[in-house]
């Protein structure tokens, strides 16, 4: 394509512009901005395993050793989600923390504390929480297990200790849950491994009408022993820095939105 041509695209797309009501014009790049700014925040990821990803070895696979991701952006809708996602973590946590106050036999535990006092010294705190900021979540390191990860809190509820993890989704999918969502197990084992508690209670909100319901999810050993040895079969990998074979039988929503689907699509079945 000439100079010129490229040159006429350009104009004809200023025209367009020009030619936009001004209060779709503003829509317009309220809603670019939106993205721009998601994309100028946006952290890389470090190269280690996170409970929430570890649904598929070979995606496992390709965050450990740095593989090259997909470039994309999130629509200024899916920020949008995730702004709220966050928002309503951060205001049911302080709920919680408030439990006791309203002489409830519930206790929001500083998981940094918890960890300290309980000579957990396989996990690095990288990130301790701040309560009277509304701050409650920490973030921690699994050095044995290459394991990053941000814990939603740790309750003792009527003298017992309980993982919290919370989750927000649309109604057509809360609607019909009848418990804990299976793509959610390893993720509550591997807080299992991390903390030493077995039971979790997932907290699952709608994010149309802020409907609840609760699941305990119980750990088991075998549980536990499945995922080390998931990691310790991806780890076998990583050193002879062969791909995995690609696995049977995966969710499609874990594919749906890998952020390294091209690169899963180049390296075939292995």
């Amino acid at each position: 394509m000439s100079k010129k041509s490229v040159k006429n695209i350009f104009s004809l797309i200023d025209i367009a512009k020009e030619e936009l009501p001004v209060e779709q014009a503003f829509l317009n790049d309220l809603k670019r901005s939106i993205e721009l700014t998601d994309e100028k925040n946006h952290e890389l990821g470090s190269q280690s395993y996170k409970p929430s990803g570890m649904n598929c070895i070979r995606q496992s696979y390709y965050v450990i050793t740095g593989a090259e991701s997909d470039v994309s952006s999130s629509s200024s809708n899916l920020v949008g989600i995730c702004e709220n996602g966050s928002d309503r973590h951060q205001r049911i946590q302080d709920a919680v923390l408030h439990m006791k106050d309203n002489d409830m036999d519930c206790e929001y535990i500083n998981v940094a504390d918890f960890v300290k006092q309980r000579e957990l010294d396989y996990l690095d705190i990288v990130k301790e929480p701040d309560f009277e900021n509304g701050e409650y979540e920490t973030k921690l390191y699994h050095k044995s297990l290459n394991m990053s990860f941000l814990c939603d809190g740790i309750i003792k509820y009527r003298g017992h200790y309980y993982i919290l993890e919370i989750k927000t989704e649309m109604s057509t999918k809360w609607m019909y849950r009848k418990g804990v969502d299976a793509s959610h197990y390893h993720q509550a084992t591997a807080y299992s491994i991390a903390f030493g508690i077995n039971q979790v209670i997932f907290l699952y909100e709608n994010r149309d009408t802020l409907d609840k319901k609760a699941y305990m999810f119980n750990v088991s050993d075998d549980m536990k022993q499945e995922l080390i040895g998931y990691i310790e079969e991806c780890d076998s990998y990583i050193k002879k820095l062969k791909v995995p074979p690609k696995p049977v039988e995966v969710a499609k929503k874990t594919c749906d939105y890998c952020s390294y689907r091209s690169k899963c699509m180049r390296d075939g079945d292995a």
